[in-house]
């Protein structure tokens, strides 16, 4: 008799779980590890790249762990608990003619299994039969006698060939789509959550409190801000840990750090409509087109008239006098992009 069940295939089976098991936690750390890394390379110029490939690799690696996990892990940890159930139990042996029904279906938090008609003679007993076995099974009409444990079929042997089909479709097709049905909606939330997780991440690494960070705002497009603000942040020499650089528009739905921004660069036309906001004096010329003079360089897209460098009236840096020194390095050569 061909046995199923002994204590080597168990053994074997709880291994094979363990392994598997065992290669998605060391995927997990490694992603986990990996995505440390990329917060602790991120800087002010690069923060926008390090964004994307941390949400493409955290996405992309929680997708590959799910499939690992449904596809792999899972059916091997419920097929080693399986055995290991079977392995304690009473054992029965039976004789009939065989036929291995079609269709598959797996039981819930077990294996897959087909079902198995025993004819005996006196009366016809439906078995099970785990679904990766199917192959080794004899053709239809078989005599055979089979070892069963809670009517599954563990041990087989064939008393008298059959005459009908022997190899059975797998049905893997289906399993597949049944699979990707199960696969696909997991993604999508993992999807969805490991992006919000990640820029949730990465807005409290690349933005801190008003009084360790200061803040441009322009009325003007901005481009390749982080890069400015990178230079001003060197510039600065550390006196404060970051440096953002936005336009007006950036602010369109919380005005509140608009209005508490440290610097300001504002066109003579719009002054007195942020005149609140602008700290005392005249400000500091940032752009005159009619004498040729601008500190703007590729960064600050500028209409032809007058801007000016203002200090914010609610500046958290007016006694330490860094928004100052941050207006100055603006106007000079050094702070150009």
């Amino acid at each position: 008799m061909e046995r199923f069940l002994n204590e080597e295939i168990v053994r074997k089976s709880e291994e094979r779980a363990r392994r598997d098991t065992a290669v998605m936690v060391g995927a997990g750390i490694l992603t986990l590890g990996l995505f440390v890394a990329l917060c602790l390379m991120t800087r002010t110029g690069n923060a926008r790249t390090m964004l994307f490939i941390a949400m493409g690799g955290t996405v992309a690696a929680g997708w590959g762990m799910l499939a690992w996990w449904m596809f792999r892990a899972e059916p091997a940890r419920a097929e080693a608990r399986h055995l290991k159930g079977l392995a304690v139990g009473q054992e029965e042996i039976r004789e009939g003619r065989f036929f291995l029904e079609s269709g598959e279906f797996r039981i819930p938090q077990s294996v897959r299994v087909n079902k198995v008609r025993l004819e005996t003679g006196e009366e016809t007993v439906r078995l099970n039969l785990n679904a990766g076995l199917r192959n080794r099974m004899p053709g239809d009409g078989a005599r055979v006698r089979v070892e069963t444990v809670r009517k599954f079929i563990t041990g087989i042997e064939v008393l008298e060939e059959g005459t009908g089909q022997k190899t059975r479709p797998g049905g893997r097709g289906k399993r597949i789509r049944r699979g990707l049905g199960r696969w696909i909606p997991a993604a999508v939330i993992w999807g969805l959550f490991a992006v919000m997780v990640t820029g949730f991440v990465f807005n409290q690494i690349t933005d801190t409190d008003p009084g360790h960070k200061i803040t441009v705002f322009a009325d003007c497009e901005v481009k390749n801000g982080a890069v400015l603000a990178e230079r001003l942040e060197k510039a600065l020499e550390g006196a404060v840990r970051m440096v953002k650089v936005h336009p007006f528009s950036y602010a369109m739905l919380n005005s509140a750090s608009l209005r508490t921004a440290d610097v300001y660069i504002v066109p003579d036309s719009r002054r007195e409509e942020y005149r609140e906001w602008l700290g005392d004096g005249e400000g500091i010329l940032f752009h005159d087109p009619e004498n040729g003079k601008t500190a703007g360089g590729e960064t600050f897209i500028l209409s032809p008239e007058i801007y000016r460098v203002y200090i914010g009236a609610q500046s958290a840096h007016l006694e330490d006098g860094l928004a100052r020194k941050t207006a100055e390095i603006l106007t000079e050569t050094e702070g150009r992009p």
